[in-house]
C-alpha cells in the first residue's frame, strides 16, 4: 500500500476560505473600514483593517453567512472573543448585524434564522 500525505486542508474548505476572503473584503468595503459596533477606525494591531468576528462560530455554512459576521476593531474583537467586561451577548450582536445586513441588501436563508 502506497503512503500518501494527508492534505492539510480539504478542497471544499479551500474553496470556502477563498469565498470567505471575498466576503470579508466586500464587508470591509461596505462598513468603510470602520467597526460596525462602535464606528471606530482600526489601528496598527490589525494592519489598519477591521476584523471579521464570527458571532456563533465558523463551522459549516456559518463561515460564509454574512448575518453571522460583524466587522470589529482588534480591541473589540478581543473583548468579544474572550467574553471580557463590556462584551455583548450573541443575541445582541446578531440583532445589530441583522439590521445592518438588511440595509446592505443581504437576504437571509429561511424565515427567521436569527434564532440560531
Amino acid at each position: 500500500m502506497k503512503k500518501t500525505k494527508i492534505k492539510p486542508i480539504s478542497e471544499k474548505r479551500r474553496v470556502q476560505l477563498r469565498d470567505f476572503l471575498s466576503l470579508r473584503i466586500y464587508l470591509t468595503d461596505q462598513c468603510k473600514n470602520k467597526s460596525e459596533l462602535s464606528g471606530k477606525e482600526p489601528d496598527w494591531q490589525s494592519g489598519f483593517l477591521v476584523e471579521a468576528h464570527h458571532i456563533t462560530g465558523r463551522t459549516g455554512k456559518r463561515l460564509l453567512d454574512p448575518f453571522n459576521i460583524i466587522m470589529l476593531t482588534r480591541d473589540e474583537h478581543s473583548i468579544e472573543n474572550d467574553h471580557k467586561e463590556g462584551c455583548h451577548t450573541k443575541e445582541e450582536l446578531r440583532e445589530i448585524v441583522y439590521n445592518i445586513r438588511k440595509k446592505q441588501g443581504f437576504e437571509q436563508e429561511g424565515k427567521d434564522d436569527r434564532d440560531r
